[in-house]
């Protein structure tokens, strides 16, 4: 049994971070679809939840390709023309990557539940729910189903960072 987590940015990360480690915790396993995985982790979000990254993907899709070309063109053709078109289309070029790379690698009997964690992410999400109808989808983590769980193991805490060597030092 598992989660899915779909998430383009990192605007609600610490709720999405909490849900996993809530889930980690009772032994669920958890997946995060996101453009880049490294935002994510720093953050602080656990290393054992299962990553699929969308941007080496969005980056070999045509759009994105003319993107590029029209950016090395004229910067400010891209800015004021392209740039605007290319946030409509977005949203499907990704799903396009999701189709094609993602939908494979993800075992659908297990996932219980897929969570929406923020706006960019809900037309992945309605597409996902439109191929999985029996398939629980919300804006929030479920937590009902995982209640009577006990946790297996305690969350793993996020990395402390060292202060570099000889800045804590009086003189």
């Amino acid at each position: 049994m598992s989660v899915l987590l779909v998430a383009i940015g990192t605007t609600r990360a610490k709720a999405a971070c909490g849900g996993a480690d809530y889930l980690l915790a009772r032994g669920v396993d958890v997946g995060l679809i996101t453009v880049e995985a490294e935002p994510w982790r720093r953050e602080g979000l656990d290393p054992r939840v299962r990553l699929y990254a969308l941007a080496a993907g969005e980056q070999r899709h045509p759009a994105a390709r003319l993107g590029r070309a029209v950016r090395r063109v004229s910067a400010a053709a891209y800015t004021k023309v392209f740039g605007k078109f290319y946030r409509l289309l977005r949203p499907y070029v990704l799903w396009r990557v999701v189709r094609a790379d993602v939908l494979r690698q993800v075992d659908w009997a297990a996932v219980e539940q897929l969570v929406i964690c923020d706006s960019h992410a809900i037309p992945i999400g309605w597409h996902l729910a439109r191929r999985h109808p029996g398939l629980s989808v919300g804006f929030e983590l479920d937590r009902g189903p995982y209640l009577d769980r006990e946790p297996v193991c305690a969350p793993v805490p996020p990395p402390v960072p060292v202060p570099a060597s000889g800045s804590d030092i009086d003189a």
